[in-house]
This record gives structure tokens, C-alpha cells and sequence, in this order.
């Protein structure tokens, strides 16, 4: 069976310097998923390092990849104005016969309620951000996959992550493409 090589980032918070240099990492990906929080930093944050909004919806618009986002808590009505497309709360994404839901995953805090809501769907993987801090941990039959944030992260020390799916899962690095966290083998799921 082919599966999709994805790449899956989240809260870039209106980093453009941050959204570029994921990006590089993962030019070799089929897919890129979003998970929220694109453009604004929100008013409990402090600006990222490149912020710079009207220059990354340019960027995001001109990308000729294969990119699917979904919204976050602090992305607005008028972000789908400039933005390919409306962000949708949640998307499905099929990768021959792996269920990957994603959702930015601030209309869950508890983990159980995370893995209630992919169950939903029957989801092998649950991609959710919010927290800002990588998390891959299989709970009751649901892999869960926070990919952190690429430009505020929160977990000590500090460093900002995204991750990679195919056959495995891994979150990396995005100072130094160095893998942090070398999930499970899906393949022997």
C-alpha cells in the first residue's frame, strides 16, 4: 500500500520567517496539513520572530504544494478574505484507508475528549495544535499528534517543531531538523 509522506504544522501565528523555513524542511512531502492559527499572534502571545501577515498570506497563496488548514481560535472571518480558501473547523483526510482528522483543538482540552471526538470519525490519527507543545501518543486505539508551533513554542526549552508522517511519525526540529521525538511504526499498527 502507497501512503502519503505529509508534513503537519501549526500556530505559525503570522511568522513568516517561521512558515518558510518549514516550508524548506518539507519540500519533499506529499501533503501539508495546517493546524490553526495561521496568521494573527493572538493577544496572549507576544509577536513571533518575522511576523509579518500581509507577506505570509502572499506566501500561502503562492505555494504550489498540496497545503490544507483548518481554523484556530485566534483566525477570523476576515483571514478566509484573503486566505485560497474558507478555513473549515475540522477536515477529514483519507491516506489509503489511514483516517487523519485534524482540528486546531481548542474546543477540546481533555485528552479523553480529543479521542471521543476522533472516534467520531474513525480516525487513526487525531492532528490537533493549541498548546503549542508536540505531543505523539497512542490513547485507546487513536494515535494523538500535536506538531507544536513553529514560532511560539511552550514546551522547555523552548524550540519551536513540526512533524513529519509516513510510515512513522516524527516530530522535528525546525532550529535544526534534528528528530526530537521518533514516534511509532505505523506500518506495524
Amino acid at each position: 500500500m502507497i501512503i502519503l509522506k505529509i508534513g503537519v504544522i501549526s500556530d505559525i501565528h503570522g511568522s513568516l520567517t517561521a512558515f518558510k523555513k518549514a516550508i524548506k524542511y518539507l519540500d519533499e512531502v506529499d501533503m501539508i496539513l495546517v493546524a490553526g492559527d495561521i496568521l494573527y499572534h493572538g493577544a496572549r502571545n507576544p509577536l513571533p520572530e518575522g511576523y509579518d501577515t500581509k507577506s505570509l498570506v502572499e506566501e500561502i497563496n503562492q505555494f504550489e504544494g498540496n497545503l490544507l488548514a483548518v481554523k484556530g481560535n485566534v483566525d477570523a472571518l476576515v483571514d478566509d478574505w484573503v486566505l485560497p480558501y474558507p478555513l473549515a473547523e475540522y477536515a477529514v483526510v483519507d491516506d489509503n484507508g489511514r483516517r487523519i482528522v485534524i482540528y486546531h483543538g481548542y474546543q477540546h482540552e481533555k485528552e479523553e475528549d480529543r479521542v471521543a471526538f476522533a472516534k467520531r470519525f474513525g480516525a487513526d490519527i487525531l492532528i490537533f495544535g493549541h498548546t503549542h507543545q508536540p505531543v505523539a501518543k497512542e490513547v485507546d486505539g487513536v494515535i494523538l499528534l500535536n506538531p507544536g508551533s513553529v514560532s511560539l513554542p511552550k514546551q522547555e526549552p523552548q524550540i519551536p517543531t513540526f512533524a513529519v508522517i509516513d510510515d512513522k511519525i516524527d516530530i522535528i526540529s525546525l532550529e535544526d531538523g534534528k528528530r526530537l521525538i521518533d514516534y511509532i511504526d505505523l506500518e506495524k499498527r
